[in-house]
């Protein structure tokens, strides 16, 4: 158990104008008024460092601006595992992060580094303790699907050196990379095709806006009809699962004013939504999701699509371009979705052109 010396706990460190050069470590101990060996000891987290003197260190880490060598570490510390990056999906039963993630391990594997792969569950607690055994591991990087809404934590692990991108859901006051899919602008789309299609009376059936994803296509789901003149029939965000999905459309379905089309915001309530459809009297229900589906396409549903594996690898070459050694600002990538009809957004507009009820 090595601790901090005596004078390395002196406060008032010494703050030199930063080096004209990349700066080093080196640099940093002589700033901060301690030793080398104490600023790696800060860079890798090492504990029985006192407070005074790891936040010193950290104020200079930040203040020069420096990274450490990934490839100078991984050869003095023969105990750290060489050439690896983690990644923390929010459902890892989720298809969805099932493309994302073999997309990144594609990346990953071509440039000879091993992946570990964690899922959160939608628990944010959990999803910090994962992060942090990340970091105990000491790898290189991180790529990150956060089911969190504060992500101040991570705030000393970026002042040490952990390189880190954002992937589906965006970091929250964190200056981190990060690539998004346009999640509003998709639910847009779906609602434009139904307006086009005769609709006027679209329901929406979906999970807590507290998920970035959800809140997003709820915003772009209200903006459209907005734009159109028209509110909601009716916005249900109590669908956790298919069951519940079920649940809802049904009773939307049941109403007096029911919708003559339905708007699900992910592929998991599909089914659930769908089965309602074909159970209710209601007649020429159109459904459309967001996100593609082995059972979207089996059952003919019209969803918008976004690429799972274009937003994996996009995200995998942000980190890769930090590891070696990119410090321009943090970038935000927003991919396009595309709207794939397949006709369960046409029966009113059919009935209409054609003269039916």
């Amino acid at each position: 158990m090595t601790r901090a010396s005596d004078a390395e706990r002196s406060a008032g460190g010494r703050r030199g104008p930063a080096p004209t050069g990349r700066p080093t470590m080196r640099d940093v101990a002589s700033a901060a008024s301690v030793s080398v060996k104490t600023v790696s000891r800060v860079v890798h987290n090492y504990p029985f460092i006192s407070d005074d003197v790891r936040g010193r260190v950290q104020a200079e880490i930040r203040r020069l601006g420096f990274r450490p060598n990934g490839n100078a570490v991984g050869l003095r510390r023969t105990d750290r595992p060489a050439g690896g990056i983690g990644v923390l999906a929010a459902d890892l039963a989720d298809p969805f992060y099932a493309g994302m993630l073999s997309a990144i391990e594609q990346v990953s594997t071509a440039r000879s580094f091993t992946t570990l792969v964690a899922g959160s569950d939608e628990d944010p607690a959990r999803e910090r303790g994962l992060l942090g055994t990340f970091v105990e591991r000491r790898l290189d990087g991180l790529i990150v699907v956060s089911a969190d809404v504060r992500h101040d934590h991570l705030r000393p692990k970026l002042d040490v050196g952990t390189r880190m991108v954002f992937a589906d859901r965006p970091p929250r006051r964190l200056p981190v990379d990060c690539v998004l899919a346009a999640h509003a602008e998709g639910a847009g789309q779906a609602v434009a095709h139904l307006l086009g299609q005769g609709h006027r009376a679209i329901a929406y059936v979906g999970h807590s806006p507290v998920i970035h994803t959800a809140r997003e296509r709820l915003r772009g789901f209200r903006a459209a009809l907005a734009e159109a003149g028209l509110e909601p029939r009716a916005v249900r965000t109590d669908a956790v699962d298919a069951a519940a999905a079920h649940r809802a459309a049904a009773e939307l379905l049941a109403a007096s004013d029911a919708p003559t089309a339905l708007f699900a915001d992910n592929p998991r309530l599909v089914g659930g939504v769908a089965r309602a459809i074909a159970e209710s009297a209601a007649p020429r229900t159109a459904l459309v999701a967001f996100d593609d589906s082995e059972l979207a396409q089996v059952l003919g549903v019209t969803v918008v699509a976004q690429d799972p594996r274009e937003l994996g690898k996009r995200a995998a070459e942000l980190l890769f371009a930090r590891l070696d050694g990119d410090r321009s600002r943090p970038r935000r990538v927003v991919l396009p979705t595309t709207l794939v009809p397949r006709g369960s957004g046409e029966g009113l507009g059919v009935a209409l052109r054609s003269g039916g009820d």
